[in-house]
């Protein structure tokens, strides 16, 4: 299976339910990233659009809370967000190009 995060490799565990998730099915975006309060913005617009429970859309407000706290206590650290090359290069290899995964291999 190819990966939906090419950048990051992890392993996540829902506090929830315990369901695990990886780079294979989810992806990753960090608090650093100069452009994510308005990504995250719109998400709760869409999620709110789709009919999200009220639950989910406070998880949202109070995500968008956090990472623009954490934005202004560690502005030194705020960013656009980049690929270097050529570290990066793999990542921007076009979707049916990925050789690594492409063969069969679990990543």
């Amino acid at each position: 299976m190819e990966p939906i995060d090419r950048k990051f490799v992890f392993h996540a565990i829902c506090i929830e339910h315990k369901h695990e998730h990886s780079h294979q099915d989810a992806m990753v975006f960090l608090a650093k990233d100069k452009a994510l309060p308005e990504t995250l913005k719109f998400y709760y617009q869409e999620c709110y659009r789709l009919g999200a429970k009220p639950e989910q859309l406070e998880g949202i407000r109070l995500l968008i809370e956090r990472v623009e706290r954490y934005q202004v206590e560690n502005a030194e650290k705020v960013k656009v967000a980049d690929i270097d090359i050529p570290e990066g290069a793999e990542i921007l290899l076009p979707n049916d190009k990925l050789k690594h995964y492409n063969e069969g291999s679990k990543g």
